[in-house]
């Protein structure tokens, strides 16, 4: 009973230490907000990304001027779905801690989700709303 206990204390701990890294990386976004709008409407527009929608794209394949901008972000690949009734560019990146993995997505297909504060704990995945079409999620699960 005593090693159930620690770990539910563990894993709450965990899970609100977690939290905290998130928000706290939601700060940071939320400061360069416009150099990621910029970000997001080129590779909308670029060739090289719009040859392979919907497909996971590592940074290391795209020109070396966008290449240098996701590098710097922390960006390791990208997804993108570039359509008329939906747009979407997802930033999967690597953080410096083993929080799971981060995604930062911009999309124009779920206004809900994209709400500033929204919060859905999906078990391992958990999703922050950031507003204006942004959010961030969380893959908890260590697989």
């Amino acid at each position: 009973m005593k090693s159930f206990l620690i770990l539910i204390v563990f894993i709450f701990v965990s899970c609100s230490n977690t939290n905290k890294k998130v928000l706290s990386s939601i700060d940071d976004f939320e400061k360069n907000v416009e150099k990621w709008n910029a970000l997001t409407e080129e590779l909308l527009k670029d060739e090289i990304v719009n040859q392979k929608l919907e497909t996971l794209i590592k940074v290391t394949d795209l020109n070396k001027s966008i290449y240098n901008k996701l590098h710097k972000e922390n960006v390791i690949y990208i997804t993108v779905t570039n359509n008329p009734n939906c747009q979407k560019v997802e930033y999967q990146k690597e953080w410096t801690s083993s929080v799971g993995t981060q995604y930062l997505e911009w999309t124009s297909c779920d206004s809900i989700k994209t709400q500033k504060g929204y919060y859905e704990d999906l078990n391992p995945i958990h999703v922050f709303g950031i507003g204006n079409k942004w959010l961030t999620w969380i893959d908890l699960d260590p697989i």
